[in-house]
This record gives C-alpha cells, sequence and structure tokens, in this order.
C-alpha cells in the first residue's frame, strides 16, 4: 500500500530551495511511490510567504507548481472545518488554523504529516516526518 504525505508549508519552500531531504518526498509522490497532499490554507502560506521574498511572480509559479505536481490540494469542507476546529480549541495557544486544518486532514486521510515543526511532532497526533531546518 502506498504511503499518504501531507505536506506543511516547509517542505514545499524547502523544495524549492533545493533541500535534498524534502526533494525526496517530491520524487516519491512524483513516481507513484506514495500520494501527496496539502492543505488550501497551505497554499495560501506557500502563497504569501514565496511573494513576501521573491515576489508575485515567483509565487504563482511556485503555486502552479505544487498544483501541477500530482500532489492534490484539500479543500475547506464542513468535516474538516469541525475537525481542525476542534483541534485549535484543544490546543489553543499552540496551534495556528492553518497547522489545526493540517493535523485534521492528515488524521482524516491516516497520513504522515511532513513538515518542518517540532512542535506538531511532540503533540504526537499523527505520524510525522520531520525536516530539519
Amino acid at each position: 500500500m502506498k504511503g499518504k504525505y501531507v505536506l506543511d508549508t516547509g517542505p514545499m519552500l524547502l523544495y524549492f530551495a533545493g533541500d535534498l531531504e524534502a526533494r525526496s518526498f517530491f520524487i516519491e509522490i512524483a513516481n507513484g511511490r506514495a500520494e501527496g497532499y496539502t492543505c488550501e490554507m497551505n497554499m495560501a502560506e506557500l502563497y504569501y510567504k514565496t511573494c513576501e521574498r521573491f515576489g508575485r511572480e515567483t509565487a504563482a509559479i511556485r503555486e502552479a507548481s505544487i498544483r501541477n505536481s500530482g500532489i492534490s490540494v484539500i479543500p475547506m469542507d464542513q468535516q474538516l472545518t469541525h475537525m481542525a476546529g476542534g483541534l485549535k480549541c484543544r490546543h489553543k495557544g499552540i496551534l495556528s488554523l492553518t497547522d489545526a486544518y493540517l493535523l485534521a486532514a492528515a488524521k482524516m486521510l491516516k497520513g504522515t504529516l511532513v513538515t518542518t515543526d517540532s512542535v506538531l511532532e511532540s503533540l504526537n497526533l499523527v505520524n510525522v516526518k520531520l525536516i530539519p531546518i
């Protein structure tokens, strides 16, 4: 059975920066050895963080690259919103709303969260692959 990777924004930013560990997850997804997912909110985060540093054109290109890569972008729906809201409530002051949605998606998909955020790993809510930065 294929693995399921749920990608946080950090690994996507590292991928575009040429990080080899982050790249390995994208290669697995591209080669069909794993399924890749991220949340719509993470796409917004990728766009604005890239835009701040490199401008709108680069941000648009990188966003399109992810959307056309075979990584499924999960839209917000009632079930995901309810689960994310519950996680945010339970872990107030610890989780951003974006991270709550990402954790909810990883739980729903029974996937492995790929992140650079050690706080998400420390919660022990889902399987996590931590990419050190």
